[in-house]
């Protein structure tokens, strides 16, 4: 709707000067008829002014008539200076036509180009908000089964407790019982009547000895499941706890990353507000303006693309906090004598890293435009190296109204003792998030997407 709001804009501020340059393509024809008419009366006459004013009777009428020529002539010359003033203005009015043709048309191209970035950013956010709100849904789904887990452990423990105090309650009545009785187990055997009974009641004793030491070990098994059961019980709980700090965690996340969304979209939207507003502006702008109004876009498109290359490093972090990896150690393939390779085995390093004189390097560290690495430069498609062992924390492109800008094409890994690099403009990739790479293995091919000015690696160590 803003876009077609926009056109009908142009089309009625268009048709406002095609109607001003057709009142003074009328005011010409006008002009050019008067002094036609002025030159054909001139013509008619046939009397020669030098002799009209010779023939005068007198010197006042000599002056008066030289007067009249003379005002005659330069009525016709101020006639023939409007003439051409008229033609000038029209002329000048037509390049300021076709000047605000091609600029409106490159806002309207700026417009559409805008508004398809907002649509496809904001998918690319409910997307991700999408994934976290079904973590959150699944970290409550493992709460609620922790929290089940949990009352039906207590339950078992609660049932243990009660079995324990029954054995030993048990166990207590077996042993007032035996205290109770005065008799001597030997005595009694021994004061049996005959040889079996001496047997009977040896037997009976082993059998009450071997029952008590039964209910002793029932008694210890029985304490041990409890001890076991309350372990499991405390692990569960420590368990519930890291997921609830993870749900909390990732719910602070979705909050922030809608914050985000709502920035970007307000930047988007400013932005489209910038290039109405310099629409309604066109008329009457100078060319000096003009200038100043594009080297402002300039300056606002290389924000843009400095915060498509921030972003780049915003997504490796996002990632290395959504998911779990392990930093590989050096392989058996990892250079003995240096730490890192360069990522290209042979080509010219175009660009040094630090301060530059190219317009289209973004602003950074204080300075108007500042390269972040370094440039090698070579045949395009030449396989792109790891310098380090590492792993694929981004492999991705920055897009911008459907366009490939900054780093175009990028890989990103991680390396030990937390440090990164970077490797853009890239014909393509070979890897992708979670791999495991290995110093000099190809993740990559060289190309010159994004802001670039031809085939080479950008290569970043941070």
């Amino acid at each position: 709707a803003a876009a077609e709001r926009e056109v009908a804009e142009l089309a009625q501020r268009i048709a406002a000067l095609q109607a001003k340059i057709a009142d003074t393509r009328l005011q010409l024809a006008r002009l050019k008829s008067e002094y036609g008419g002025f030159l054909r009366a001139s013509y008619k006459s046939d009397a020669d002014p030098m002799a009209q004013m010779l023939a005068a009777p007198s010197f006042q009428a000599f002056l008066n008539r030289a007067v009249a020529i003379e005002h005659l002539t330069f009525l016709s010359k101020q006639l023939m200076v409007r003439i051409k003033q008229t033609e000038l203005d029209l002329q000048a009015q037509q390049t300021v036509l076709q000047m605000d043709k091609k600029t409106a048309d490159r806002k309207r191209d700026d417009l559409v180009a805008q508004k398809q970035q907002l649509v496809q950013q904001q998918a690319k956010e409910q997307v991700l908000e999408a994934k976290l709100r079904a973590s959150i849904s699944q970290v409550k789904w493992e709460l609620k089964a922790i929290n089940g887990q949990s009352a039906a452990l207590a339950q078992r423990i609660a049932d243990m407790d009660l079995q324990l105090a029954r054995l030993k309650s048990e166990y207590g009545g077996f042993l007032r019982a035996s205290y109770k009785s005065d008799a001597d187990p030997m005595a009694q055997m021994l004061a049996a009547p005959s040889f079996q009974a001496f047997l009977n009641r040896a037997v009976a004793i082993e059998h009450l000895t071997f029952l008590s030491k039964q209910l002793m070990v029932r008694i210890k098994q029985t304490e041990l499941d409890l001890q076991a059961q309350q372990t499991v019980l405390q692990m569960d709980k420590k368990t519930a706890d890291r997921k609830r700090d993870d749900l909390v965690a990732q719910k602070q996340q979705l909050v922030q990353q809608q914050a985000k969304e709502q920035v970007l979209e307000a930047k988007l939207r400013a932005s489209i507000s910038q290039v109405k507003w310099e629409l309604k502006a066109i008329n009457g702008q100078s060319a000096a303006l003009a200038q100043r109004i594009a080297d402002m876009e300039i300056a606002r498109q290389d924000e843009l693309i400095a915060e498509a290359e921030q972003a780049a490093w915003q997504q490796a972090q996002f990632w290395m906090q959504n998911n779990l990896f392990i930093i590989p150690t050096a392989s058996g393939t990892h250079s003995t004598k240096y730490p890192l390779v360069w990522p290209l085995q042979q080509g010219t390093i175009t660009q040094l890293f630090g301060p530059s004189t190219l317009v289209f390097e973004p602003p950074g560290f204080g300075y108007a435009h500042f390269h972040t690495g370094v440039d090698i430069s070579f045949t395009q498609g030449t396989p792109i190296l790891a310098a380090d062992d590492g792993i694929v924390v981004a492999a991705a492109s920055s897009t911008m109204n459907g366009q490939l800008v900054g780093y175009g094409n990028y890989v990103i890994l991680a390396h030990r003792n937390n440090f990164f690099s970077l490797y853009g403009h890239l014909l393509g990739f070979t890897v992708k998030a979670g791999d495991t790479v290995h110093q000099g293995q190809p993740i990559g091919a060289e190309g010159s997407t994004g802001n670039s000015t031809g085939p080479h690696v950008h290569f970043e160590y941070r």
